[in-house]
């Protein structure tokens, strides 16, 4: 026994180790060089055609016009929508989730598959597999006796996630849902019931970015089934519900959007770059929620400029989170950001996972990714960019009714009153498992 006592520090230290330079790591990085010429995108703004230009060399996917939106802040109204264009697909449906939970909405979504598949449908789901317990890996796998491809994506290994997570640590942290070619769904909910009782957003798009979703998945198919034929989407699909209405939820209409999508496999960061072009760049107002941190030293610097010139920043963050830790990493910017004029709000009661910001009455991001490391450099992330003002007015009302009746604000004094432990739990979090490249 003495020799397991003597090697157990020495031990211990050997798996600490790998598991701070697993959390600190950080992607290598290249320089986008903008290919594009801004002037050829005349549906965007003239001051907001370098970002169209910045990503359309970052990701190949240009603004696409003519597309019909619906945002979903309350989860009930997201899934009874998504279950209803289940029920009426036609010809295909394609999953690209983080999570997928066999629970009651997680079941009855597989139900429908499973009808749908039979009808002769093609269906197909792509999970990542270190986000599924075992019981739902084996129910998804178990889709395949219903005529769907399923599969789960690769799921990192423990010593790779530790050692080398430039090789272990990709998630595929997207949640995208594809009908008949003419709906997609993206955001920040997984298929799982504890969503309906936290504040996120999705956002439901019918019209040509439809297809840049499906180009979307297929990133992750050819992945893992190379030899699958390409997705029913056409130019013909894509705007077949473009005038449909839903009774009771609110369309905007004639949008221009460009999806975002974000991989381990390019290291040009799209979703970073494009947060901090809208910081750099805003010239009113910048509001973001987002639950988990830390963003890169890049973009934190970023926000705290943007206050220098007089652009009001504020954060939404959750006073519960899910993870303890996040929690802790959140609060160790709090003072960094106060005393540079950041003004953070903590959403009270439930749990807050939305991942947008909104800016100048123009720019919408709604998506996947959180503004951390993990979802800027390693996940599998996407991220739809509205250019437009009506939804960025009426996506920033709802930011301010929530930060008056939602929301504590967060003051520098009470930051400076916290106790002695809660500052060092802070910082150790942040300095071994969320230091920012």
């Amino acid at each position: 026994m003495k020799p397991l006592k003597t090697l157990r520090k020495p031990l211990l230290l050997l798996l600490v180790l790998p598991l701070v330079a697993g959390c600190v790591y950080r992607a290598p990085m290249e320089q986008t060089v903008v290919t594009e010429d801004p002037a050829r995108f005349t549906s965007v703004s003239p001051a907001y055609r370098d970002l169209a230009a910045l990503i359309t060399s970052d990701t190949g996917m240009p603004p696409t016009d003519g597309n019909t939106l619906s945002l979903f802040p309350e989860a009930q109204q997201k899934f009874d929508v998504l279950l209803a264009d289940l029920r009426d697909a036609k010809a295909s449906i394609y999953i690209e989730h983080y999570r997928f939970r066999m629970d009651t909405i997680g079941t009855c979504v597989a139900q429908i598959l499973q009808e749908k598949a039979g009808a002769g449908l093609d269906i197909r789901v792509i999970v990542d597999r270190g986000a599924s317990i075992k019981e739902d890996r084996e129910k998804l796998t178990k889709l395949q006796d219903y005529g769907i491809t399923s599969y789960l994506y690769y799921r990192p290994r423990f010593f790779r996630d530790l050692v080398w997570p430039s090789k272990g640590a990709h998630r595929d942290h997207r949640k995208i849902v594809l009908v008949d070619g003419q709906t997609g769904y993206l955001g920040g909910r997984n298929i799982q019931d504890k969503y309906f009782g936290w504040r996120d957003c999705d956002i439901r798009i019918s019209g040509p970015a439809v297809a840049d979703l499906g180009e979307v998945f297929m990133e992750a198919q050819r992945q893992l089934a190379p030899q699958l034929p390409a997705l029913k989407i056409t130019a013909e699909t894509v705007c077949k519900a473009v005038d449909d209405t839903i009774p009771g939820l609110q369309a905007f209409r004639g949008k221009t959007v460009q999806i975002i999508p974000d991989s381990p496999w390019e290291k040009l960061l799209p979703i970073r770059n494009c947060y901090e072009w809208a910081i750099q760049h805003a010239k009113d107002y910048f509001y973001f929620y987002n639950p988990y941190t830390p963003p890169p030293a890049s973009t934190l610097k970023a926000l705290k400029e943007a206050v220098l010139r007089g652009v009001d920043v504020r954060w939404i963050v959750p006073a519960n989170n899910d993870v303890k830790q996040a929690k802790w990493l959140g609060e160790s910017l709090y003072k960094e950001l106060l005393e540079a004029g950041v003004k953070i709000y903590e959403w009270q009661g439930n749990v807050l996972h939305t991942k947008q910001f909104i800016s100048d009455d123009y720019l919408t991001a709604i998506g996947s990714a959180n503004m951390d490391n993990m979802s800027f450099f390693l996940n599998m992330e996407v991220h739809a960019l509205v250019y437009d003002e009506e939804l960025a007015v009426s996506t920033r009302q709802l930011f301010e009714k929530e930060t008056a009746e939602r929301c504590l604000q967060i003051s520098l004094d009470e930051v400076r009153d916290w106790g002695s432990w809660r500052r060092f739990r802070n910082w150790f979090t942040r300095t071994f498992f969320g230091r920012i490249g």
